[in-house]
This record gives C-alpha cells, sequence and structure tokens, in this order.
C-alpha cells in the first residue's frame, strides 16, 4: 500500500455521523501549497516545532516523503531521526531503540521526579466525599480548540498539531476526578515501598478501596483494551466551506509477518491499557493502568478528545480484549497492578532510567501482556517487545521482593503470577513458524474490527493466516 495512512472516503459519513477526515498526505500537501513556502521551507519551519516534547513523535508519524532530515533537526534528535529517515519502523528496530532511548534523548533535568517518586506522589484528595466536591466545583470548562501551554502556536493557515473543533469525552469536573483517582490509586499501591501509609477512605490497597465502593453500591468494572496509537497528537486543517476537517494520525509500521501478496504486513501501531470504570453517587470515574511516556507505571486518568476514528465507544475503532474484570478477578487485577507498578518504578528509579524505563522496560502494550499473561495464562496483544536483559532485571527484582517477604499475602501471589508471566510472555522480534501464525492471530485480534484505514480493513478481511490461502490456491 502506497500510503498507509490512507482513508476510506466513505468511511466519514457512513460511521461517524459526517464528521470529515482527511488523509494526512493530503493534509500535508494542501498545507504546502496554502503557506506559500516551497516544500523544503515548510519541512524546516516544521523541524523548528519538534524542539516541543508534545510534538516530538512526529519523528515517528510524519509519512516516509514527509520525514525530516536530521540537519534540519535540534542536534540531540539527529541521531533518532536518522534511524528513522528511511523507512518504517518493525519491532526488532522498535526494540533496539527502545534500549537505547536513554541514549537518544537529552538527559533528564536535574532534580527531576524518580519513577517511584511520581508513583508515591501527594495526591490531591483521600476520599469520595473529596472526589464529589471536585467533581461539584471544578472551574468552567475551558475551550478544547485551544492549545495546551507548551504547545507549539502555528496558527498560520494550513495543518494544526491539534483537533480544533473536537470535544472531551467528558467534562472538566469529571477529567479532574479522573486524575485525582487515578493519583490516590497509585498511592495506594506505593505503599508498598512501606513507609507511613496512606489511606483512602480508610483503606490501603487499591483493591481495598474500590471493594469498599462496590460495598456501598458502585459499579466497578475493568477491561484490557486496544486502540490506535497517536501518541496523544491530534492534527486538524481549515476547510474551505469554513470548519475543519479532521487529520487522523497512526504510526505504521512492518510486522515482520507475511501478507497473502508475499510481501510483509503493514499494521497500525496500537495503543493498549487496562481501562477501569468506577460508577457511583452521580460520577463516572474512568482511568488507565500502563506503562506510559508520563514517568512511571500506572494509573492515569482516561481523558480522552474524542477522536471517533481512534476512540469510538460502540464505533468499533476501540478493541476490548478478554472477558471484564469484575469481583474476585478485578481484586486479583488490581493487586497486580499495584505488583507490577512496583517492580517496575523501582527498577526505573535505581537505574535513573529515562521516562521511568518507558521503551525500555515495555511500552504500554508490554504492561497491558503482562496483565492478561499474569491473569488468564494468555496473551493477545501484539507486538510485544519487552525482552532480553530486562525481563532479566526484572524478575531478578522481583525475587529480591519475594525473598523479602514483606509484601502482603495477597500482593504476594499477585507477585508470583507476575513472575510467571515474565518467563511465559512471547517475544515478537523474530518469528516464523508457529510462532508467526499465532502472533498473526495476535496481530488481527487487537487491531480495531472497524476504521476508516484502508490498512486496518485490508488486515481484518485477510484469511486466519495468509499462508492457508497460498496452500489453497496450489490445489
Amino acid at each position: 500500500m502506497d500510503d498507509p495512512l490512507a482513508i476510506d472516503p466513505a468511511w466519514a459519513t457512513s460511521q461517524a455521523s459526517g464528521l470529515s477526515l482527511t488523509p494526512l498526505e493530503d493534509a500535508l500537501q494542501l498545507s504546502v501549497l496554502g503557506s506559500g513556502l516551497t516544500r523544503d521551507q515548510w519541512l524546516r519551519r516544521l523541524a523548528g516545532m519538534v524542539h516541543s516534547q508534545a510534538l516530538l513523535p512526529l519523528l515517528w508519524l510524519l509519512p516516509k516523503r514527509w520525514r525530516l532530515a536530521p540537519a534540519l533537526l535540534p542536534e540531540r534528535f539527529r541521531a533518532l531521526a536518522a534511524v528513522l529517515e528511511c523507512g518504517l519502523l518493525n519491532p526488532l528496530l522498535l526494540a533496539a531503540l527502545a534500549d537505547d532511548l536513554p541514549h537518544l534523548f537529552p538527559a533528564t533535568a536535574a532534580g527531576s521526579p524518580s519513577a517511584v517518586e511520581r508513583w508515591r506522589g501527594c495526591p490531591a484528595v483521600a476520599t469520595v466525599r473529596e472526589l464529589r466536591e471536585l467533581h461539584t466545583n471544578s472551574p468552567t470548562e475551558p475551550d478544547p480548540s485551544r492549545p495546551p501551554a507548551d504547545h507549539p502556536q502555528n496558527e498560520e493557515p494550513g495543518l494544526l498539531w491539534r483537533n480544533r473543533g473536537l470535544n472531551f469525552a467528558q467534562p472538566a469536573g469529571a477529567r479532574a476526578c479522573n486524575s485525582a483517582a487515578a493519583q490516590m490509586l497509585n498511592r495506594l499501591g506505593a505503599n508498598l515501598l512501606g513507609g507511613h501509609p496512606y489511606l483512602a477512605d480508610g483503606c490501603r490497597s487499591a483493591s481495598a478501596w474500590v471493594g469498599q465502593l462496590q460495598e456501598q453500591g458502585w459499579q466497578a468494572q475493568a477491561r484490557l483494551r486496544a486502540s490506535v496509537a497517536s501518541f496523544g497528537i491530534g492534527a486538524s486543517i481549515a476547510r474551505p466551506e469554513g470548519g475543519w476537517s479532521q487529520v487522523p494520525l497512526a504510526l505504521p509500521y512492518r510486522t515482520g509477518l507475511p501478507s497473502t501478496d508475499g510481501s510483509e504486513q503493514l499494521a497500525l501501531l496500537p495503543h493498549s491499557c487496562l481501562e477501569l470504570e468506577l460508577r457511583g453517587e452521580g460520577m463516572a470515574l474512568r482511568l488507565q493502568y500502563y506503562q506510559g511516556t508520563e514517568g512511571l507505571c500506572g494509573w492515569a486518568g482516561l481523558n480522552d478528545l474524542v477522536r471517533p476514528w481512534q476512540n469510538g465507544a460502540e464505533n468499533g475503532t476501540v478493541r476490548h480484549l478478554g472477558q471484564p474484570l469484575q469481583g474476585d478477578s478485578l481484586v486479583e487485577a488490581l493487586d497486580l497492578c499495584d505488583v507490577i507498578a512496583l517492580v517496575h518504578n523501582l527498577e526505573a528509579s535505581e537505574r535513573a532510567l529515562q521516562r521511568g524505563g518507558y521503551g525500555t522496560l515495555g511500552f504500554c502494550i508490554d504492561s497491558s501482556a503482562l496483565i492478561q499473561q499474569a491473569l488468564e495464562g494468555r496473551c493477545e496483544l501484539f507486538p510485544v517487545l519487552l525482552g532480553g536483559i530486562w525481563r532479566e532485571r526484572l524478575e531478578q527484582r522481583a525475587g529480591h521482593l519475594a525473598a523479602a517477604g514483606q509484601l502482603p499475602a495477597a500482593h504476594g501471589q499477585a507477585l508470583e503470577r507476575y513472575r510467571q508471566a515474565l518467563a511465559q510472555l512471547p517475544l515478537d522480534l523474530a518469528l516464523h513458524g508457529q510462532a508467526a501464525r499465532d502472533a498473526h492471530q495476535r496481530l488481527r485480534g487487537c487491531q480495531p474490527l472497524h476504521s476508516p484505514f484502508l490498512l486496518i480493513q485490508q488486515l481484518q478481511n485477510q484469511p486466519q493466516w495468509p499462508g492457508d490461502a497460498a496452500r489453497a490456491s496450489t490445489t
């Protein structure tokens, strides 16, 4: 496929209620034409914006013929740009980059909090009553069309690196509660570090607090989810007739698996997390757990801007894996999340890993895969990239924690499940034979069921394994 981010022209009206979508290639070309600049001049101006951490993922997301040449970029990004300039990532290269991220990014500023410090944090609230007050008294909804304070300002006509004309899935008060509840769960998990305990409504652990909410009539469930990743970046472009057309973003990559025509199968890199929803007392708390770019492994508010091509609630662009976790299975999942965060954040902090070990200790896909492997004894995600020496180091740290014998019984059991998952989790760097067949099934299983991206439609319309089609054609 010449353009791996090509969009089905019919999708906008049939699947997203008339939402206008413009493919990224077209939006880039229109933006250059409307700027009065040459293509090289326009790219130089874009390169000048990549110093912002908010736009750094553009080094990955831009189509091949629009990649920024290393010479255009600040010196600290040139090594990374040189690696990415000539083609698409594949699992092997992505894993190598992850292991070398500390060398490719600038050093963390002195005094920046470690992963453990971020995890431990200082929650602003400690009770449901305070959450309810925050929900009620939060400030007026900010204008979603305004960029964050640290976002580059490119207000000239053309492509904007944010989504104009879209709204958040929840109002400001609900989003503030999501973030506050995530801080509470992180701090409850950090009680495993010892010291003076933090209590949420008198509870010492996330599972105890959520269990108490359920006893009070709250509904609670968690689900593993996968959707197309855009690393938090949005894009939109002004329409000649007025209003805004949205520009769907994604990261195409080579999977290392065969396609039906004998070429290498392309796919779009997923974002994955454990999604937790708590409903009660007029509130709906939405949280996500993952190894993230925020500098820790743990919980964050699931404060989505509604992007129907990426995170539509009912249109198939979000893929939920396995059965919802409720009751005892939810308790086990919450204890497991505490343990994974304990091991990963300690490892990241003591080795001073960049961004809390993001990439080095796995991406969001890997933390979700560990959860599913530990709870269900299987993995439905692709690509899994946590490998080599880092699995060994995480196992060693988990072994030291087990030998110390200081964890509560339930967390001790969760730690053993985590160690088994580390040993059993697949590794998707170089696959052939049955491993490739299994990986192809996992690949299809975590891509959206429905999507405006023609690449995903093509992938989901393939036979279960391309080799089956090849054999059928010779009989």
